[in-house]
Formats: C-alpha cells, structure tokens, sequence
C-alpha cells in the first residue's frame, strides 16, 4: 500500500514539474496588444512654508525629472488676524532635466490656509501639491 501511495504522490510531482507547451502561451496578448507600462513622472510639485518677521510665505516649486513644458496654477486662500487673502497665479514652466523652480509664491499675515499648485502639459496633469494649515 505505502509503495502505491509513494508512486502516485512521484508521478502528481512529476506532472506538476513537466514543462509547459508553447501552445499554452498562445493565450497571452501578442506583444504589441499588451498595455504598456505607465509612463514615469516628469515632475514633482511642492509647496513650501517659510516662517517670516510679518507671517508666513509659501512658494510653488517645480522640479523636473526629464524636460517639462507646461502650465501651472498656484492658488492660496488664506483668513487670519489681517483678514482674507486670495492669490492665484498661473503661468508656463519650462524645465530641463533635473532643474527646479519656484514658479508662485505668496506672503501673508498667518493665520489659516488653503493653498494649491497644479502643473498641467497637454496630456493632461503632471502633478499637483496641496497645503492646509
């Protein structure tokens, strides 16, 4: 009985170690049909806060990863002691690899915010960075 059992159990792990057939990768996609990988980030958006003598400044920066042509939109929302403070700015950037920019920045009395970048090229948006106090 043990030498059936010792047999069958040789001949599944043989089975199981036989090699697969090219006919069976005929189910996979050809080549040109299989989505591709995504594409790697071109840019990083950041906001960055700085303390200041009247409140605090905060600065859009950019930084490419490979040449980036694109439009940005810094906007900011800001309620404190001094009152409200709306800022938006826009514009283009144009960057090559592993250059950064500070393409926005804004200075206020403190307080509380909202603040936004968001880099856009004509395949749509490379990145974006949002800030809230």
């Amino acid at each position: 009985m043990k030498t059936q059992l010792i047999a069958a159990a040789l001949a599944v792990v043989t089975a199981c170690a036989a090699p697969v057939p090219s006919s069976a990768y005929a189910l996979l996609p050809p080549e040109e049909a299989r989505p591709e990988a995504a594409p790697a980030v071109s840019a990083d958006c950041s906001i960055r806060e700085t303390k200041t003598d009247s409140g605090v400044r905060l600065e859009a920066v950019v930084r490419a990863h490979a040449a980036v042509y694109a439009t940005y939109d810094f906007s900011v929302t800001a309620q404190g002691p001094g009152g409200g403070t709306d800022v938006t700015q826009g514009g283009e950037v144009d960057l090559t690899d592993g250059n950064s920019a500070t393409v926005g920045s804004a200075e206020f009395s403190g307080g509380r915010y909202h603040a936004l970048l968001t880099l856009r090229d004509a395949g749509g948006e490379i990145c974006s960075a949002e800030k809230l106090s």
